[in-house]
């Protein structure tokens, strides 16, 4: 026993009585959700969800693989991702966009764009 009093009745040991949850647990938690649901939406700030499942430091856990990401422009070995199929290509693929984005390229490949202007005009000719 202590001589000096430190009132610390419901935690003696000064231990943390908090127990983290695994990485695998986390997981289990975010593939049960929509895959539409971001970061924000787990943490009960996003626009899908209003109630709090995790907290911000488990949202930015490495190794946790979330539905979506965002509004971004996905780079991966210095190549650009297409909006239309998905496919990674290099940024030669992309056609220049005059209203510019960051990088001053469309967010759709060049095939995908000339799929997407004859579709329209196929649609458009009477």
């Amino acid at each position: 026993m202590k001589d000096t009093k430190d009132y610390n009745y419901e935690n003696p040991l000064q231990k943390n009585q908090h127990v983290m949850r695994s990485t695998e647990e986390l997981q289990k938690i975010i593939d049960s959700k929509p895959r539409n649901w971001t970061k924000k939406d787990f943490r009960g700030e996003g626009k899908n969800n209003n109630t709090k499942i995790l907290t911000r430091k488990e949202t930015e856990r490495e190794g946790l693989v979330f539905g979506i990401e965002g509004n971004k422009k996905r780079y991966q070995k210095n190549k650009l991702q297409c909006s239309v199929c998905g496919q990674f290509k290099s940024l030669k693929d992309f056609p220049d966009d005059k209203y510019g984005s960051s990088n001053g390229k469309r967010s759709n490949c060049s095939d995908c764009d000339t799929i997407r202007n004859r579709d329209y005009y196929y649609s458009h000719k009477k």
